[in-house]
């Protein structure tokens, strides 16, 4: 029962897990004017015009005790990523451990719908402590690894991004309920841009360069491509100097180094014919994407692409400004933001052009150079 929608929903998480390819260019279909959110913030595109579905529109089937305990321990692992950067703040007062614990807690009121649903008894505790022995054990590592410095602190928080889509990864496979895997696969978009925002931030605070720690090194290249994007010029090639020009959502130029030249093409752009406009007030802000409680209840996070971009730009919305965005829905099931204007300023702050290219990009990249073809 259900399997035509459980199989459309698989195929969607392997276009976001992007373990073997790159993320496409994404295509906006939502008509203007429309309200394009369900009741619920568990949205992603379902079929080929993207129609968003909620968990609650799912039927709820009957699950296993294998996915109950799953479900059981993802509601804590959210409570653990929370837990940690809330008290890591209170050490080190750094912005970006409140702004994703925020977040945090959007995923375990995820989790917490599901084991509503279900009838499952909710395992979370105080902060700090856990029902399950392994994930206490963790946060005491953690902890003890977050409190030794700022770079230590932040590569404890991209490590539990690692740890969390690993964990979402293999919990997904485990299970055929629709309704679950929609919550799962919304929780992994997010552990995405968290994991690029703290990798951002350690770079900005301290120079050094994150090395996964659990994922997979291809894996953590991707996720990382796929959701920064940003666009470099200059490289090299075999027997002579060439430019490669690496757009938003990994997309990669070509490079001809025959005489000594190359020119290299990115071409991030999205389809954004069928934008629309929101209005809500911030939730939070994650460098990489905001959460907005929009009008009429639906909380929605909202992607802004590049946290480098964000922050060039000054843009850093505080909870409880109420924001009005004009964006889209892409591939992905994700909105992405086109502009994000300030209520109490009437600042506009631009994320994509007219075309729907990225601000953040850099483009074509062009490079020559003499060498031997």
């Amino acid at each position: 029962m259900f399997k035509t929608l459980k199989n459309i929903l698989v195929g969607i998480l392997a276009a976001v897990i992007v373990i073997a390819i790159g993320a496409g260019a994404y295509t906006a279909f939502a008509a203007p004017g429309t309200n394009i959110f369900a009741a619920q913030p568990q949205t992603v595109s379902t079929n080929g015009n993207g129609t968003g579905t909620s968990v609650l529109e799912i039927p709820a089937s009957d699950i296993n005790a294998d996915e109950a305990a799953a479900l059981l321990f993802m509601r804590e692992e959210e409570k653990l990523a929370r837990d940690v950067y809330n008290a890591l703040y209170t050490t080190w007062e750094i912005q970006i451990f409140p702004n994703i614990a925020s977040s945090e807690q959007l995923h375990m009121d995820q989790i917490k719908v599901l084991l509503d649903r279900y009838a499952l008894t909710d395992p979370a505790l105080t902060p700090g402590q856990f029902t399950n022995p392994d994930l206490q054990a963790l946060y005491t590592q953690l902890m003890a690894q977050g409190n030794l410095s700022i770079g230590d602190a932040l590569k404890v928080g991209a490590a539990i991004e690692e740890i969390d889509i690993l964990d979402l990864q293999t919990r997904f496979a485990q299970t055929d309920n629709s309704d679950i895997q929609l919550v799962y696969n919304s929780l992994m978009n997010g552990s995405f841009n968290h994991l690029q925002a703290f990798t951002s931030t350690l770079a900005q605070q301290t120079g050094e360069t994150y090395q996964p720690q659990y994922l997979p090194a291809d894996q953590y290249q991707i996720i990382i491509t796929s959701t920064n994007g940003n666009g470099n010029q200059g490289g090299s090639g075999a027997q002579s100097s060439n430019g490669q020009g690496n757009g938003a959502q990994g997309s990669n130029g070509q490079s001809n180094s025959a005489g000594g030249q190359a020119t290299g093409t990115g071409i991030p752009q999205a389809n954004i014919s069928g934008a629309s406009t929101v209005h809500g007030i911030t939730n939070s802000f994650d460098l990489a994407g905001m959460s907005v409680t929009l009008d009429y209840g639906t909380i929605l996070y909202v992607q802004l692409g590049s946290s480098r971009y964000s922050q060039s730009i000054g843009f850093a919305p505080q909870a409880g400004e109420a924001v009005t965005i004009n964006g889209f829905i892409g591939d992905r099931g994700l909105y992405s933001a086109i502009t994000v204007t300030i209520d109490s300023t009437s600042q506009t702050y631009t994320f994509r052009d007219a075309n729907g290219s990225p601000m953040w990009s850099g483009g074509n990249g062009n490079g020559q150079g003499n060498g031997n073809p």
